[in-house]
């Protein structure tokens, strides 16, 4: 494999036609005027070219993805949902520094990010997670402009460019991921890869080839979906080329088994808080359509008696309905709460899979450590007469509990913006090796983790319209939390202090007065026999009974 591979991947409409306005293909680059489609750029850069080793080397998985406000589509084959924010995720080995890697986070990605060491981050079964609402790309491309000339070059410097930077102020998402992990495609593992997503566009742009040959490939595919099973292979079918080796595109046609995949049927789901918030608001996941199983059938291995060998047989997958929760510090869920709604299947929800981060019942978020907690749920599926129906529903309610916010002036109340859950369908048993051997797998680490190897992931719509550079829809969740205004502070603070005093004289009078009304504790008590001697003397005065 080349030491730097650059993949630019349009998944264009079915009735698209390449014509010679549209692509113009040489020896020398690739023109594009207007060519309609999903965009995803794919960056493989090889281990000895990576600048960060001093990181690398004491770590088995990063993935540090940005993922947009804006509500927009994932096209297949890239379903996989990345919900709104900054996520830093880190596998460490021995021999981690934690001061080295945020240094690198808030210089080469984000100043704005709380990564002060290990303490920002939560524990996670699988490894260590920092999110943060911050999604500004301007950092990164210029650590990227200024750490690899090689891929942000310009057309007028001596380096051939792998694409223009500027483009990425505009991506739904960004994504930087290394992995050593034997879970990890053969293809990616042990190798730096970016991978930059735009739902859709009218592309023009010009691409040039690598700086070299043979370490230094630039593939374009110009590809469309041409079916999709949803018990197993999806099918692609369109043209490839490599800027500066071909000169006519090749036509190309291949199936693979996605890890990450939209539903055949959709479904969709809209989060909310219930009116009126107040400091204990309960979330409400309202969802609608076709939520019957997937139909996703297993591949089982059954040893023959007889002969010693494997048959492999296809049996329906086992598939549970999820909601993955990202709860930023101003508001937290009790974990015992939430266990006894599991309990009592109740609320929507059938099993608290796990929540990590920050769970104490008392603290302010000025005393938050962390930046909050996740919390994955199996949730409960309609029952077999609402599967009947032509179109199911189901609600989710989650208690949830704000944190007592700074007091701020000439305001009652604190907006915050939480990002929307996702809500997927996770099918165990598909085979794991066709997963890896896709094209557009990657090395993910999220949700996915806390699943086995072999599971597959199908993807609940957000029902929102698709924002559009005239109308920005966003998969955000405000909460009006209400605070003490400081300006009322001023009366607050002195008529505390005196209802304080008053409270105190007026206990002491009381006391004073039942004091003086018994002629004092001791007097009265004096000469006075304890209860229980006064009954004994009684006793032995009453005459005994024949």
């Amino acid at each position: 494999m080349a030491a730097i591979k650059q993949r630019y991947t349009f998944i264009v409409p079915n009735n698209f036609r390449d014509t010679p306005d549209s692509l113009r293909l040489s020896a020398e680059r690739l023109e594009l005027e207007a060519v309609p489609g999903t965009r995803q750029d794919r960056i493989i850069v090889s281990r000895p070219l990576v600048k960060e080793q001093n990181i690398l080397d004491s770590v088995e998985d990063i993935r540090i993805e940005i993922g947009s406000r804006d509500n927009y589509a994932h096209v297949s084959p890239f379903d996989r949902t990345i919900q709104w924010g900054t996520h830093v995720t880190v596998v460490p080995q021995n021999g981690f520094n934690w001061d080295s890697f945020c240094n690198f986070v808030r210089s080469a990605v984000n100043p704005r990010i709380p990564c002060i060491g290990q303490a920002s981050f939560i524990k996670l079964p699988y490894g260590y997670y920092l999110y943060s609402t911050s999604v500004a790309t301007d950092t990164l491309i210029s650590y990227i402009d200024s750490t690899y000339p090689a891929i942000s070059a310009t057309d007028d410097s001596e380096d051939i460019p792998l694409g223009d930077l500027s483009e990425l102020k505009t991506a739904n998402s960004i994504s930087i991921s290394f992995s050593r992990s034997e879970e990890t495609a053969r293809k990616l593992k042990g190798r730096l890869v970016v991978e930059v997503y735009w739902y859709y566009g009218h592309w023009t742009k010009t691409i040039n080839p690598g700086l070299d040959s043979n370490n230094h490939k630039v593939e374009v595919g110009l590809l469309g979906k041409l079916s999709d099973d949803p018990d197993g292979d999806m099918t692609f079918g369109g043209i490839l080329a490599v800027v500066g080796d071909n000169s006519q595109f090749v036509p190309t046609l291949f199936d693979f088994q996605p890890r990450h995949r939209g539903l055949k049927a959709p479904a969709i789901y809209s989060p909310d808080f219930r009116l009126p918030y107040g400091l204990h608001p309960k979330h409400i996941t309202n969802v609608y359509g076709d939520l019957h199983v997937p139909r996703v059938k297993s591949r089982n291995q059954v040893e023959d008696p007889k002969t010693g060998e494997f048959e492999i047989t296809d049996v329906p997958a086992t598939c549970g309905l999820y909601g993955f929760y990202i709860l930023p510090n101003f508001i937290f869920v009790d974990k015992y709460q939430i266990s006894d709604l599991a309990d009592a299947q109740a609320g929507g929800v059938k099993r608290v899979v796990g929540i990590w981060g920050e769970t104490d019942l008392e603290i302010p978020v000025w005393m938050v450590d962390k930046w909050g907690s996740t919390m994955l749920l199996e949730l409960i599926t309609p029952s077999e007469a609402e599967l009947e129906l032509p179109v199911q529903a189901a609600e989710i309610e989650i208690p949830m509990h704000s944190r007592y916010e700074v007091p701020d002036w000439n305001t009652t109340a604190v907006i915050h913006d939480m990002p929307w859950p996702s809500i997927f369908w996770a099918c165990n048993g598909s085979d794991e090796t066709s997963m890896l051997s896709g094209p557009f797998d990657s090395n993910s680490l999220g949700h996915e983790k806390y699943f086995a190897p072999g599971t597959s992931f199908h993807y609940l719509l957000p029902n929102m319209t698709l924002s559009t550079p005239d109308n920005h829809t966003e998969l955000v969740t405000k909460l009006s939390i209400p605070v003490v205004p400081l300006e009322s502070y001023k009366y607050v603070q002195p008529w505390t202090v005196i209802f304080i005093l008053l409270g105190c004289v007026w206990i002491t009078y009381k006391v004073i007065c039942g004091y003086i009304r018994d002629g004092g504790i001791r007097k009265r008590n004096e000469g006075v026999a304890p209860a229980s001697k006064a009954l004994a003397e009684q006793k032995k005065q009453e005459p005994k009974s024949e």
